[in-house]
């Protein structure tokens, strides 16, 4: 996953990590993990950040496949 990309994306939508992680009703810490790729987003879990801001298939490639 790239971490820097995915953050680019939440400001580009004007959110923050806290708002992102409630979206996806899960901690920060566990976010937190997650986004510093400690552990793994769940296909659920890239399906909705997908959906929640309306990213293209390539840019989901290049933030979570690359």
């Amino acid at each position: 996953m790239n971490t820097n990309e995915l953050k680019a994306e939440i400001a580009r939508n004007n959110e923050t990590s806290a708002v992102l992680a409630k979206f996806l009703n899960m901690t920060g810490a566990t976010f937190s993990n997650k986004l510093n790729n400690k552990s793994e987003f769940t296909l659920g879990e890239i399906q909705k950040i997908k959906e929640h801001y309306n990213l293209s298939p390539d840019r989901l490639t290049e933030i979570f496949f690359a």
